[in-house]
C-alpha cells in the first residue's frame, strides 16, 4: 500500500484594488462647502427669526395703534357731547360742526364727510377750515397718480382736550367766541336769527360768501359790528 501525501491546492493570492491617495484640495472643497451651505442655514434662519419679530412686533403696534385710536374716539364723543362746548361749536363754527367733529376723529377727504353727513362740500370745507383756525382739525396732504392732491382731515385729541377746558372756563352767557386774528366777518340776514352764525373772512371766502343753508350772499361785518350783533341777539333771547 502505497502512502501517498494528499496536496490541496494552492489558493490563488487576490490582488486588492489599491486606494487612490486623497486629493487634500478636493476634501478641502467639500469642507467649504460644507461650511458654506452651514453658514447659509444660519442666516436664512436669524432672516426668519427676524422676519417673525418684526411680524409680531407689527401686530402689536398696530393692536397699541388701533386701541389709542379706539380711547380717542371716546375722548372725542364724550367731549361733543358736553352742552357747553356743542353750543360753543354750533355758534362759533356751524350747526353740522359737531356732526363732523364726531366723523373724522380717523382722517377723512371732504368729499368722503359729505357724502356720509349728506352735506354739501362747501359747507363741510368751511366748517373744516374754522375748526383748522382753532387748532383742531388738521390735515395730511397726498399725491395720486394724475399728480392731483389729496387732503385727509383728522382731529388733534390734545388741541380738542385744551379747547374743551377753555370753553369749560368760560361763563356761560360768554361762550360766543370771534375769531382772535380776523377783524371781517360775515353772516346771513336771513338765516341768522336760527342761526346764530358769524364767520370770519377765511370761511366765508371757502363758502364763497354764500349762505351754506340758503345760497343767499353774506354780508359783511366789522368786528365791532359782529360783536355788537351777537351780544343783540342774546339780549333779545334772554327777554
Amino acid at each position: 500500500m502505497n502512502n501517498k501525501k494528499i496536496t490541496r491546492p494552492k489558493a490563488k493570492k487576490t490582488l486588492k484594488a489599491s486606494k487612490a491617495p486623497a486629493n487634500p484640495k478636493v476634501k478641502s472643497n467639500r469642507v467649504a462647502a460644507v461650511a458654506k451651505k452651514s453658514a447659509v442655514d444660519r442666516a436664512a434662519a436669524r432672516k426668519l427669526a427676524k422676519m417673525r419679530d418684526d411680524a409680531i412686533k407689527k401686530t402689536k403696534k398696530n393692536e397699541a395703534d388701533a386701541a389709542v385710536k379706539r380711547e380717542e374716539g371716546v375722548l372725542i364723543e364724550a367731549i361733543a357731547e358736553k352742552k357747553m362746548f356743542s353750543d360753543f361749536i354750533s355758534q362759533n363754527v356751524g350747526k353740522r360742526a359737531i356732526d363732523i367733529i364726531k366723523h373724522i376723529h380717523n382722517p377723512q377727504t371732504d368729499e368722503s364727510v359729505a357724502a356720509d353727513l349728506g352735506m354739501k362740500i362747501n359747507e363741510v370745507r368751511r366748517i373744516l377750515n374754522v375748526l383748522s383756525s382753532y387748532g383742531v382739525a388738521r390735515y395730511d396732504t397726498n399725491k395720486d397718480n394724475k399728480g392731483w392732491l389729496t387732503f385727509k382731515w383728522y382731529l388733534d385729541s390734545e388741541k380738542l382736550t385744551e379747547l374743551d377746558a377753555k370753553i369749560a372756563s368760560m361763563k356761560p352767557e360768554s361762550t360766543y367766541h370771534l375769531q382772535d386774528n380776523c377783524n371781517d366777518f360775515f353772516y346771513c340776514a336771513k338765516c341768522y336769527d336760527e342761526q346764530k352764525t358769524i364767520l370770519p373772512f377765511d370761511a366765508a371766502f371757502e363758502g364763497q360768501f354764500k349762505c351754506d343753508s340758503c345760497g343767499g350772499k353774506l354780508k359783511q361785518l366789522s368786528r365791532t359790528e359782529a360783536t355788537d350783533l351777537f351780544e343783540k341777539s342774546t339780549s333779545d333771547a334772554s327777554e
